[in-house]
This record gives structure tokens, sequence and C-alpha cells, in this order.
């Protein structure tokens, strides 16, 4: 059985919904081949992968996968967006969507809550109110909120909140600023969106994010962006002694930057064998979980790229990274 901690999914009532009136900054339209467009205020309208709302085409592909869990939030550009963030009415709405495509799939499939991150005053609340209403055992944390960085001390209650409860926070990139260097937006897509997690993360290290909140439970997407690469320079930083000493560097933390991975998870998403390898031999295979990005195609939506890697390991390896671990961190009975 396989724990997937990694999907996107909408309900089509949502999309429906914003068809008939805007809200939330968001109009759609369904164009006559039966896909849906969004736009974002004066922002250039983007179709939808069709995949994000059939759910008896996915519910199919767990079963046929055997994949008995599948964590799903919303596509990421929906929670956070170049200066903006969901806020409180936006995430109830997206919540309450998100469960009611939980409450279709047969039981496959579990909400991954939308966070206030536009509110920061509420939003420890409003975690505690998904909870409560839905159960929720994971939560979708943008890499930014619209630009205002994790560490930002506005965000501790929202930490606070996440380790009494237990909360897996699974951050993903999204679009921090306008595109201005990118010739598309799917190449910010392809660059900037893995160095998002990894600026995210270096802060959230460096600013003590970890030392002051032990027991946060962080997984992060795309086999955390560039992160496991710069281990060893984030280290040499905390360890420099000659003229690029700096006292940042240690002033907020208890131990070398690349520590901090033990408390971190990574998923499978890195997109070929070769990194998925190296992100198992980086972070351990304690701190690896199995997710796949469905249901987009710069992604792994049935874990065909990472596949050859997983079951090169050996049996018990296998079991922690495609069910053992998630099922610790998410209290999952067998």
């Amino acid at each position: 059985m396989i724990i997937d901690t990694h999907a996107h999914a909408l309900d089509e009532a949502f999309l429906a919904g914003l068809c008939k009136k805007p809200a939330f900054g968001l109009s759609a339209e369904r164009r006559s081949d039966g896909r849906y467009w969004i736009r974002r205020g004066n922002r250039p309208a983007h179709s939808l992968d069709e995949n994000l709302i059939d759910i008896p085409k996915r519910v199919a592909s767990l079963a046929r996968r055997d994949v008995e869990l599948q964590l799903v939030g919303p596509p990421p550009g929906f929670v956070a967006w170049p200066g903006g963030a969901a806020d409180v009415e936006y995430a109830r709405a997206l919540n309450e969507h998100g469960a009611r495509v939980a409450s279709q799939s047969e039981g496959r499939m579990e909400l991954m809550a939308t966070l206030a991150m536009g509110s920061p005053e509420q939003c420890a609340y409003e975690l505690e109110r998904a909870i409560d209403l839905y159960g929720v055992r994971s939560a979708l944390l943008p890499a930014t909120a619209g630009g205002r960085p994790l560490d930002a001390p506005e965000f501790d209650a929202l930490f606070t909140v996440a380790e009494k409860h237990g909360v897996l926070f699974f951050m993903h990139p999204v679009s921090a600023d306008e595109l201005t260097r990118y010739p598309v937006y799917g190449v910010q897509v392809l660059v900037q969106w893995p160095f998002e997690t990894t600026l995210a993360v270096t802060r959230m290290i460096f600013e003590g994010v970890f030392d002051r909140h032990p027991g946060l439970k962080l997984l992060l997407a795309h086999g955390g962006g560039n992160l496991i690469y710069l281990k060893g320079r984030l280290n040499s930083a905390y360890e420099a002694e000659g003229w690029e000493a700096d006292p940042y560097y240690r002033k907020n933390i208890s131990k070398a930057p690349g520590e901090y991975y033990k408390q971190i998870y990574f998923d499978t998403c890195a997109l070929s064998p070769e990194s998925v390898e190296f992100t198992i031999s980086i972070a351990g295979a304690d701190n690896v979980m199995f997710g796949t990005d469905y249901p987009f195609d710069i992604g792994d939506p049935e874990a065909k790229r990472a596949l050859p890697a997983l079951e090169r390991l050996d049996e018990a390896t296998k079991r922690k990274i495609y069910r053992e671990n998630a099922a610790r961190v998410l209290n999952v009975k067998r």
C-alpha cells in the first residue's frame, strides 16, 4: 500500500460558481471544448488541467496503483500569488470544496488544508478550525505568502498550532514575483519554483524557526528544490572563519544548517531517477515520502520518473518511502 503526499485537485462546483460570479479576485469561463479557463484580476487567463476535476479517473488510477491515501490541496497558484495569498474567506471556501472532493474518492483522498496566509493574525485560528471541521492532518504551506517570508514573526503562532496538533506542513513553491526575466510562465515554474522552496527553508533555518519550533513537521515538494544539493554550501557559511564569516549565520541557530535537514521531509517528485537517488542519499530514507504532483505533466503523476530509483531499493527502504514514513507522521492506521 502507498501514501501519496503530494497531489492537487479542484471541485468542479467551485469553478462553475466562478463562471457565474467572480469571487476572491478570480473569474472563470468554460469554453466550447469543455475546458475551464481562469483569471486572477487583470492577469492573462490560463487553462486548467481537466484531470484536476476528474475524480472518477483519479480514483481509478489510485486503485490501479495500490495508493490507499492521497493528500490533495488546490493548485499552488490558487493559495498564493505575487502580492497576495488566501485570506480567511477564500481559505474557508477552498477547504469546503476540497473536503467535498475528498468525500467523492471512496476514502482514497484526504483534504490538505489551505492556510489563510494572507491573514497572518487569523491564520493559526483558521488551521485549528480546519482541524475541528474536517479532521485535517496536513496543510499546504506556500513557500511565500505573496512575498511575505515564512520566517516572519507573525507566523510563529501558526507553527505553534501545527506542532500542538501534529499537522504536517507540505511546502509547495509559488511565484513570489511577476514574470520579468522569463519568456513564459512555464520557465518560471521550471527554474524559479525550486529556488523559492530553497530560499524559504534557508531563511527558516538561519532565522531560527526550527529551533523555536522543534516539533514542526515539514515536507518539501519536488525533492526539496535545490536544498539537498546546497547542504554543504549552507554549512560552509556556518563554518566560515575568514573574511566571509558573518555572525548572522550562527546568531539564531544551535547547530550547522545541514543538521536541520533531519527535521525536514522530502518528497520523491524530483523528476529523474538520479535526482530521487540523490535525495534519498542525502536526506536518508527515514526522511523521504512518496509524492507525485498528480495530475501535472511537469510532475510525476503516476510516479514513472521516480519508480526506476525506488524499485532498486531494498524492501524495507521501499516500505518506508512508499508508506511508513508518511503513516507515522500522519498517524495513519493500517
